[in-house]
């Protein structure tokens, strides 16, 4: 047994998606598959679209075998602490072979050459990167000038540029934190890049999937030449079932009660929130009447929309600097949950009973974890659903505590 990781969102699974897991399969020569995927708050902030069980669906129907979430105080956070709680829990498996990825590039040499430089910090980089952050650009912009710099290496500046690339960099740096003998591989994106809103072809991204059916007149139609068969049933139950699509503008109002409730004390101690930023959300959160003008309100050179989206979901699921550093202390992801299974995803459970040095979480009813911070970790994802399911189009559907009640979907 050959087992691949991937590290997913599938916000929705689509052709692209499809291709990846494909030639990750062939490039690898794995026997089998585990998804690390994120539940109902993404990385960039935002909730998914459609609910993480159904999301699970699609994967184990599109080929993957077995399916576990992604904790959300890992799964709703920057590029660097969403790798770490991946690779953490991939790496704690115990059975893991090797792990691919999407990137811009298409290389893993020159993505570990950026990693090592900056997992090891040289003084000389991290004065670059000072010197570029005086200046009051974004992060990730000063991070990319004070590489290029320290290297004087254009080309290694530019691997910075593409969310994937950047991305891939985080994975490989957490493969080397946590010591790790999983093999990093990557696969070229091809045809859409990240953030293209066109689905003229029958590879697109998912930002234009989501696009696509924000439009009053869309035909979801349109999307079966973008989204295999299996999932587009999906799909398409799940809104005739009215459990999608689940957009940002839903919280509007929920997150705007939070921002003018929470004090200026309780929003500093917000995770990314630094600088005096809770003194501007708050002028503004009396200002805004909508989402858009709240985020166009905040945003700056420093402080970029997905980082403010990121920032309101640690609001309103009350994610702190002290629970991100606990967490981390604790060496990342604590238990490993499962969401969907296939006939070969069997397989691969009877392998972790002996391997896995986390605990692998079937029916959280009956399970109980033993750590407190695994305990803590646990609430949040319930916490997630319980909010996540405030959107729901069919009130009915709007009650908490489906995590106690939803079982892995296993696909026969």
């Amino acid at each position: 047994m050959k087992i691949l990781g991937l590290i997913t969102e599938y916000n929705p699974f689509h052709n692209g998606h499809k291709y990846h897991l494909e030639e990750s399969i062939k490039k690898t020569n794995a026997t089998h598959t585990i998804a690390v995927m994120s539940g109902n708050f993404l990385q960039r902030g935002v909730p998914s679209l459609t609910n993480k069980w159904l999301r699970a669906e699609m994967a184990v129907k599109e080929g993957v075998d077995l399916v576990i979430e992604l904790p959300t105080i890992y799964a709703c956070n920057s590029a660097e602490f969403f790798a770490f709680g991946a690779i953490s829990l991939l790496n704690n498996l115990g059975i893991v072979d090797a792990i691919s990825f999407g990137s811009e590039i298409g290389q893993i040499s020159p993505l570990n050459e950026v990693a090592k430089i900056l997992v090891k910090e040289p003084t000389e980089y991290q004065n670059y990167l000072k010197e570029f952050l005086a200046e009051g650009i974004s992060f990730p912009r000063a991070r990319e000038k004070a590489l290029g710099k320290y290297c004087s290496d254009e080309s290694l500046e530019k691997v910075l540029h593409s969310p994937n690339n950047i991305l891939g960099i985080e994975y490989m740096k957490s493969l080397i934190k946590c010591n790790s003998k999983i093999t990093p591989h990557t696969i070229t994106r091809i045809k859409a890049p990240y953030s293209s809103t066109n689905i003229s072809s029958n590879i697109c991204s998912a930002t234009a999937i989501r696009t696509y059916i924000t439009q009053e007149d869309y035909d979801l139609n349109t999307l079966k030449r973008v989204i295999p068969k299996n999932s587009f049933k999906v799909f398409e139950k799940s809104i005739g079932s009215g459990f999608s699509p689940i957009y940002y503008t839903h919280f509007e109002k929920i997150l705007l009660y939070k921002l003018r409730t929470l004090s200026k004390v309780e929003l500093k101690k917000v995770f990314d929130i630094n600088e005096g930023l809770e003194n501007r959300i708050k002028e503004m959160a009396v200002k805004a009447t909508d989402l858009q003008s709240l985020l166009q309100g905040l945003k700056t050179k420093r402080y970029t929309l997905t980082r403010i989206q990121r920032i309101f979901a640690h609001i309103l699921l009350g994610i702190t600097k002290e629970h991100i550093l606990m967490f981390n202390r604790y060496g990342g992801s604590q238990y490993a949950r499962l969401l969907a299974f296939s006939t070969k995803g069997t397989e691969i459970l009877k392998r972790l009973k002996k391997s896995s040095k986390i605990p692998i979480l079937t029916n959280i009813n009956k399970q109980i974890l033993d750590h407190p911070m695994a305990k803590e970790m646990l609430s949040f994802d319930i916490l997630a659903t319980n909010i996540y399911n405030l959107a729901y189009p069919n009130s009915e559907s709007r009650k908490g505590g489906s995590d106690y009640y939803h079982s892995p979907y296993f696909l026969k």
